[in-house]
């Protein structure tokens, strides 16, 4: 499956994973807290998870040598933690580092989507 595009606007995004239809919704809550809302559907049921992610000015760096802004880095960080797992094993709050324990592979698929991205 394709990332979301850098062109995208990070706010809302609507994905197919693992047969489940999802919205995202990104809401910058600070310069280094987003609020992320996931709509899921599955066989006409609805659910709504809420999560808590930050990331600082240094994280973004890291990630991304501030190539992209923090909302679009959320929107990814949450579109490859729901390509691997159910939106039920994420954790309610966290700060985006702590993907790359979890995920070893998290930092050069980050560099990998902004490669394929860049303009």
């Amino acid at each position: 499956m394709s990332h979301a595009s850098l062109k995208s606007l990070a706010g809302e995004n609507h994905l197919v994973i693992r047969g489940s239809r999802m919205k995202l919704t990104i809401i910058a809550r600070s310069s280094d807290d987003f609020g992320v809302v996931v709509n899921s559907e599955e066989r006409h049921k609805t659910k709504q998870s809420i999560f808590k992610v930050n990331v600082t000015d240094a994280d973004l760096h890291e990630l991304t040598e501030s190539r992209v802004d923090k909302d679009h880095l959320v929107e990814f960080a949450f579109t490859f933690l729901l390509e691997r797992e159910p939106v039920d094993d994420i954790q309610s709050a966290f700060n985006i580092k702590i993907i790359s324990q979890y995920f070893p592979e998290f930092p050069e698929a980050v560099q990998n989507w902004i490669d394929e991205n860049a303009e």
